[in-house]
């Protein structure tokens, strides 16, 4: 009991964040607003660390850490940011990965197996929509877009809780309309849409992950 009050109020102090941050994007650039960006991150890192049957903490740690750690990169006026922080969020969405194969429990649905070909084909169709204007960029972001896409298509087709597959799919959301803020034309409201999506994203894979881990010590 106590450690569902406990994720409930992480989860609203989340959510108030987050809400701040992105209300916080009509005034940026302002100083110090990496660390708001990433205390959200924070507090989903100390939900799952107060979590005492989380098998997957390690994981689900380092995947927060590298995430905390591009949101800080991205943010930062330095040389290489982009790159840097693609680096980090690569890791991350490695880290899931392998999170997500291991937490498997059941054979994907009909509705997963068409929503995971879906994911395919607009992965594809986004390679040959932004990779010609990513010049040097090319290759890293050739990998990262293999990478994330697997992320979701682990996600989908491992047969985890519903919110993992929510939150990956708000992951992939949210990387492309970065990518296309960055390499094509920005849609309206890019800068709120793209941390609102991956905000919820993180969200739902956190949580969705504590979740199944209840479920399989609720069975057993």
């Amino acid at each position: 009991m106590t450690t569902k009050t406990n994720n409930n109020q992480l989860n609203t102090l989340f959510g108030l964040t987050a809400i701040i941050y992105l209300i916080s994007l009509s005034f940026s650039p302002y100083s110090l607003q990496f660390s708001l960006k990433a205390l959200p991150i924070l507090l989903l890192l100390v939900a799952v660390q107060r979590s005492s049957r989380c098998k997957d903490k390690t994981l689900l740690t380092l995947a927060l850490i590298a995430s905390g750690a591009g949101d800080v990169l991205l943010a930062l006026p330095i040389s290489n940011s982009f790159i840097l922080g693609l680096g980090a969020f690569l890791i991350a969405q490695l880290v899931y990965t392998v999170s997500f194969i291991r937490a498997r429990v059941n054979k994907p649905n009909k509705v997963r197996k068409i929503v995971a070909v879906l994911v395919l084909a607009f992965a594809i169709a986004m390679a040959f929509y932004i990779l010609p204007d990513t010049g040097e960029l090319m290759v890293p972001v050739t990998v990262y877009l293999f990478v994330i896409t697997c992320m979701g298509l682990c996600a989908l087709l491992s047969g985890i809780h519903l919110w993992v597959a929510v939150g990956a799919l708000s992951f992939i959301s949210s990387d492309a309309m970065l990518a296309l803020s960055i390499f094509k034309t920005p849609l309206p409201f890019s800068d709120q849409l793209v941390m609102l999506s991956y905000y919820l994203a993180q969200f739902f894979i956190i949580n969705g992950m504590l979740k199944q881990q209840d479920d399989r010590t609720a069975i057993s």
